[in-house]
């Protein structure tokens, strides 16, 4: 499987890639190879979701810098209030037909614009705050 997925830097900057899940997992915490995922927007009723994936370590603060840019993303597309440092990868996903499980898949169109909008949005709103 691959797809297009979103890489938030800790710069702030937005890419958007090809290579879901391996390339992301690299891209996500390119010191460790290892992250952690959550929901930011639940799959349901046949629709799809948005998960993001940080470094597994990447609350030890000496690891990476925080990444204000995507704190504030993941917090206007609705997801949970935390705190992100380093890099921030966003993939889709769907709801499994048997267990309902989420399944990791490439961003569609609209959720690739919908990302595009919000890091364009908070990225003003973060650079008139500083």
């Amino acid at each position: 499987m691959s797809g297009i997925y979103a890489l938030i830097r800790s710069d702030g900057r937005l890419e958007f890639r090809d290579g879901v899940p391996e390339q992301m997992h690299r891209d996500t915490d390119p010191h460790h190879g290892r992250s952690a995922s959550f929901t930011i927007q639940r799959a349901s009723w046949g629709g799809n979701g948005l998960h993001g994936h940080v470094g597994d370590v990447s609350y030890l603060a000496s690891t990476y810098p925080p990444n204000h840019i995507a704190t504030a993303l993941v917090a206007a597309l609705g997801g949970s209030d935390q705190y992100i440092f380093g890099n921030l990868t966003i993939c889709g996903t769907q709801a499994s037909p048997g267990s309902g499980q989420p399944v990791l898949r490439g961003l569609t169109k609209a959720q690739q614009h919908l990302i595009h909008d919000v890091h364009t949005a908070v990225t003003k709103e973060t650079d008139t705050m500083a």
